[in-house]
């Protein structure tokens, strides 16, 4: 506990020392969500904006994918996507311009990512990199792109990533790093995510290699999602370290994630969700759209941010978050990162609850040695 509160003052100084765009909003925030304390809060510095929920892969797993969604489909619009921007530029620090579905298939994101960025917005987002268009991402001067595959070749990638063409992607990719580092003024950080499952685990060394050598800046190692059990048996890799969930309540027949949150989820108190038809949602968590609290594209945010469908949602979370459905299955996502950097050198992060390092490519490990790389 002590060295838990240690961490969070280091870092509410660290924030405060160098206060960037929304650092008021995210200590004050964490504070009272620390506190447990639902509200009311300052707005917050981070926004999800979902571009649309349809997608052209067929990933299993996915709602979107799997057609399980229960919103119906459709895409942001331009207008009012620009119209809450200029509401909110001024305490909004970072946009994930991303939720369900493929963002590239709304043939205007090009122009809304440009138009946050113009804001003075860091903006980020996620992609299949299926569509993409190389010179329309480095025109809309993006932050952040995570490209996300489902495998090192079109055989393995295609065992999760149905409808999804790997030759494709990989052509996107590299035409985007070709000119990104053509284009002096364009910082965009290009990273690739690689979702272990029992497919492709045996592909994770190679994928390491992969990125490095295409000139991403990033290689992802991603635990995968399911949704029950059965889908569990399917995909989970056989390599316990990249598993999300508990073990011992897998066995049993149900899943558990390897840490509960106790009462607690700061993200909630930083993060607003906003889908494509302007719905607020609390998280990510919430494909579907059941706990929906207001549209921010028809009524002014800050009523929805501090009104009473949200404020009872995080009491909920507070008083028994394993109540609440959509938290069950999850870990909490922490606090949003306002600063961010291109990475000097080709960097290989695990996104998991598991410090086991991954195992690196020898030629990645010398580098390392020699100090050529972080």
């Amino acid at each position: 506990m002590l060295k838990r509160a240690a961490r969070i003052a280091k870092f509410g100084t660290e924030l405060a020392i160098r206060r960037p765009k929304g650092w008021k909003s995210v200590l004050y925030n964490t504070a009272l969500a620390k506190a447990k304390i639902a509200g009311p809060l300052m707005l917050p510095a981070h926004i999800s904006i979902e571009p649309t929920n349809a997608c052209n892969a067929r990933c299993p797993v996915c709602e979107t994918g799997n057609r399980s969604m229960e919103r119906k489909y459709g895409m942001l619009d331009e207008k009012a996507f620009q119209n809450f921007i200029d509401l909110n530029a001024d305490t909004t620090a970072v946009l994930m311009y991303y939720f369900m579905g493929e963002p590239f298939l709304n043939s205007k994101s090009y122009d809304m990512i440009r138009y946050a960025r113009e804001k003075d917005i860091y903006v980020e987002t996620c992609t299949n990199g299926d569509i993409l268009d190389a010179e329309g991402l480095i025109y809309s001067d993006i932050n952040q792109i995570s490209f996300q595959i489902g495998g090192l070749s079109p055989e393995s990638h295609g065992v999760y990533r149905i409808r999804s063409n790997f030759d494709k992607i990989t052509k996107n990719i590299e035409a985007l790093v070709e000119l990104r580092n053509k284009t002096p003024n364009s910082n965009v950080q290009i990273e690739i995510g690689f979702i272990v499952m029992k497919h492709n685990e045996h592909e994770v060394k190679d994928f390491i290699s992969w990125a490095n050598g295409i000139g991403a800046d990033k290689a992802n190692i991603v635990d995968p999602c399911v949704r029950d059990v059965e889908e569990g048996y399917k995909y989970l890799p056989e390599n316990k370290q990249y598993w999300f969930y508990d073990e011992e309540a897998f066995e049993k027949g149900y899943l558990k994630p390897k840490k509960l949150s106790d009462n607690e989820c700061t993200w909630v108190w930083n993060s607003a969700m906003i889908n494509w038809d302007g719905s607020v949602v609390p998280c990510c968590r919430d494909p579907h759209g059941r706990h929906q609290f207001g549209n921010a594209f028809e009524q002014p945010f800050h009523e929805i941010w501090n009104g009473q469908g949200l404020t009872e949602f995080r009491n909920q979370i507070v008083t028994s978050i394993k109540d609440v459905d959509i938290c069950k299955l999850c870990s909490g996502f922490g606090i949003p990162q306002l600063e961010r950097s291109r990475p000097l050198n080709f960097e290989v992060q695990r996104m998991s609850f598991d410090t086991t390092p991954v195992e690196l490519p020898d030629e990645i490990e010398e580098d390392l040695r020699r100090g050529q790389l972080q």
